[in-house]
């Protein structure tokens, strides 16, 4: 879950020497000046990054004791070179896992792939659609609060995402939110059960047009 913390530092328990308080006072202002110069670009209050959700250290897997790394498992996986696909797919149940369209969505499609849906079928669409592509891929989750439903399950309400997708002269972003399920598998690891797509208002297509295209579209 992300937590609040704030950035700021004040420089403290500074006391000049015995005839050095101009010197002091000089170095004060030093440090002021610099602080105003900082302040426009940094940011007071910060949210901590979704445990586990930085960094694309290739095939590092952790076990999804969180929502949060279960998310960064996902990030690193799609995010390696060359992609580690295993492990996306590990992220989701291979007991039961559904994928819904946005209504837009599949109502513009006119069709839906993912009316019987798992977590093998899931890899294997991710995998070939990446395959497919040179392009380098960023994927961004934007950290908040889950929700409990239950002891044993937990979900994101609208969590929003992006996929960028960049070549050497053009790019192309997949952007929406997710209504995102975990389940507890009974040993305090938790993994997605049900997606639950959306636009998001924005230009770009979502991921679920995305996988039901099978391919990147720039």
């Amino acid at each position: 879950m992300p937590r609040w913390r704030s950035s700021s530092s004040e420089p403290g328990g500074f006391r000049p020497a015995a005839g050095g308080h101009r010197r002091g006072g000089a170095w004060l202002a030093a440090v002021a000046g610099l602080a105003l110069l900082v302040l426009p670009w940094g940011c007071l209050l910060s949210t901590r990054e979704d445990e586990g959700a930085g960094g694309t250290e290739g095939a590092v897997w952790r076990d999804p004791s969180s929502l949060g790394i279960a998310l960064g498992n996902m990030k690193r996986a799609l995010e390696a070179t060359p992609k580690n696909m295993t492990n996306y797919g590990r992220s989701f149940s291979g007991a039961h896992f559904e994928m819904v369209l946005d209504e837009a969505d599949r109502s513009e499609l006119g069709h839906d792939d993912f009316e019987t849906w798992d977590a093998s079928l899931e890899e294997q669409r991710m995998n070939g659609i990446l395959n497919a592509t040179e392009a380098t891929l960023k994927v961004y989750w934007t950290a908040r609060d889950s929700v409990d439903i239950s002891p044993t399950v937990q979900y994101y309400k609208d969590l929003s995402y992006r996929l960028e997708f960049r070549e050497a002269s053009r790019s192309v972003n997949y952007s929406g939110k997710v209504d995102l399920y975990f389940e507890d598998n009974g040993a305090g690891l938790w993994y997605i059960t049900r997606w639950v797509d959306k636009r998001d208002g924005s230009p770009n297509r979502t991921w679920g047009w995305l996988r039901a295209r099978n391919q990147v579209e720039f």
